[in-house]
């Protein structure tokens, strides 16, 4: 008998601690996923900007090829081993060593 005036007193507190229960932790929109949804931010917005640094540096680089015919000289020569006219080229190459 003591259980139900108890239970009667508090009904509506009852029904508000299993309401902020079943919304905070259970379904999609729980607490943690909440927190893993905001790492998961975290994470690619940390990859956002890297990617915006290496597309700073690449946007520089090609302006610079644009712009400076040495440079695009030298790149041609590194990379993809041209040369000009009356020129040798000679590539070393490192041998590593298999253990």
């Amino acid at each position: 008998m003591k259980i139900g005036k108890i239970l009667s007193k508090f009904k509506y507190l009852i029904a508000a601690g299993i309401f902020v229960l079943v919304t905070g932790f259970v379904g999609e929109n729980c607490i943690v996923r909440r927190v893993e949804r905001k790492q998961d931010i975290a994470e690619l917005e940390r990859k956002i900007e890297e990617q915006r640094e290496l597309f700073a540096a690449d946007q520089a680089r090609l302006d610079e090829l644009k712009n400076n015919r040495y440079a695009l000289r030298r790149v041609a020569r590194e990379k993809y081993y041209m040369r000009e006219y009356n020129e040798d080229v000679f590539i070393i190459e490192d041998e590593e060593e298999n253990d």
